[in-house]
């Protein structure tokens, strides 16, 4: 890792805050982003009113066609009573990673100080056709041969199953059941997740088919809800907090919006490339990260993480799992160990569990980590005592990626 003088950190975390997700039928979108900014700001330790704010940055995806909603900023302006620039950033299920990404460009660049960002999303308004609205995230050619997002997948995960866990005697299939099963665990723990409830393998492999080999509870579920973070330059977030939260690794990536133009099936390049550049630029490993918020819209996604992020190698992602869950089956949080690699993954219970309103989840991702690293996550505390953490956000099948690295105590690098 890069020694403290030269990991110079990009921004600070000084707040957070975020509404419950699930079928939240009774609020509006701007009510659920104006919940979420206000806590952001009511928890600063030393206080943080509305004028110190001279930025906003929001990330949502569906909004105009599930609430008939347009001009995001023009609308919080009125709900935050505030006429400071405001930007809406649309990246489907990565939007709000890209709506952070942008954020710390628009610090990193000396502009401003103090931002609010946060992402939202209220997709059970339209619940009867979320499921076409879904596929803007996907190719129009993909969407004309009758293709879901769940079907998408679904091909990803039946090659890599082919390609990597035929010969296993069914044990790749139990490793993807394996993940819902963690995720819920985790979630056990988090008072805001959608579903704070335990499956089992065979509850998973006896779900409704969805997208063969993709089964109901492979998937993450439609939600409403919205999230928020404080920003801030490095240089004044002890103004506001003794314990920021420092942002030391900012990075996104593109590919294809297309599956079938891809490099590969098995896999997302996009995150790979995030990957390397984040780690690189902060000069860590995937061994210094000691807990990552991975984008698991659904399960076959969190094995794609821990091979393109080089935990493991390519193909053996499933095996991890299911010798990790076999290793620490009965604990509260159970990590994924690799030789001397040890990480715990969606401590919140991931979006599988803690829920998935798309333009919310890359913010939700960091709220998550923020309370880990700084021991504040409650019941759902990991043990270890984190220092560095990761999130890691995709938009559709991959056509875009962020990555962040945030860390707690720079004097530990």
């Amino acid at each position: 890792m890069k020694s403290i003088k030269r990991l110079k950190p990009l921004a600070a975390v000084v707040g957070a805050g975020r509404t419950k997700f699930g079928e939240l039928w009774y609020k509006n979108p701007e009510e659920l982003l104006t919940e979420a900014g206000l806590k952001a700001v009511e928890s600063v330790e030393y206080g943080l009113m509305r004028k110190d704010l001279q930025a906003c940055y929001f990330g949502s995806f569906l909004y105009q066609v599930t609430n008939k909603l347009a001009l995001v900023p023009g609308y919080m302006a009125r709900e935050l009573g505030m006429n400071i620039p405001m930007s809406n950033t649309e990246a489907a299920c990565g939007s709000g990673g890209s709506a952070l990404y942008n954020a710390c460009l628009g610090i990193r660049s000396g502009e401003y100080d103090v931002a609010l960002v946060g992402g939202f999303e209220k997709m059970t308004d339209r619940s009867e056709k979320i499921i076409d609205d879904l596929m803007f995230a996907g190719d129009l050619h993909e969407f004309g041969a009758g293709y879901t997002f769940a079907g998408l997948y679904a091909s990803m995960m039946a090659r890599y199953i082919h390609d990597y866990g035929d010969g296993s005697d069914g044990k790749c299939r139990e490793a993807l059941a394996l993940i819902t099963c963690k995720n819920h665990l985790h979630a056990m723990g988090n008072e805001y997740a959608q579903f704070r409830r335990e499956f089992s393998v065979d509850d998973v492999l006896n779900s409704p088919l969805v997208a063969d080999p993709i089964r109901m509870l492979h998937c993450s579920p439609v939600s409403d809800g919205a999230v928020a973070l404080v920003v801030v330059s490095p240089e004044v977030a002890k103004k506001y907090t003794d314990t920021p939260i420092y942002i030391v690794g900012s990075q996104q990536a593109t590919d294809d919006v297309s599956i079938c133009s891809r490099e590969s099936l098995t896999g997302i390049k996009a995150t790979r490339l995030a990957m390397e550049k984040v780690l690189k630029e902060t000069g860590m490993t995937i061994g210094d990260i000691q807990v990552a918020e991975a984008h698991d819209c659904f399960t076959i996604e969190e094995i794609f993480f821990l091979e393109d992020s080089g935990f493991c190698k390519e193909g053996e992602g499933w095996k991890i799992v299911y010798d990790s869950y076999e290793s620490f089956n009965g604990s509260k949080h159970i990590p994924y160990v690799n030789g001397n690699r040890e990480l715990v993954v969606n401590a919140g219970g991931g979006l599988k569990a803690d829920g998935h309103p798309v333009g919310a989840t890359g913010v939700r991702q960091v709220y998550e980590c923020f309370k880990q690293l700084r021991g504040e996550a409650g019941g759902n505390q990991v043990d270890t005592e984190p220092n560095v953490a990761l999130c890691h956000n995709i938009g559709g099948t991959g056509g875009i990626a962020t990555v962040h690295i945030l860390m707690r105590d720079l004097s530990k690098s």
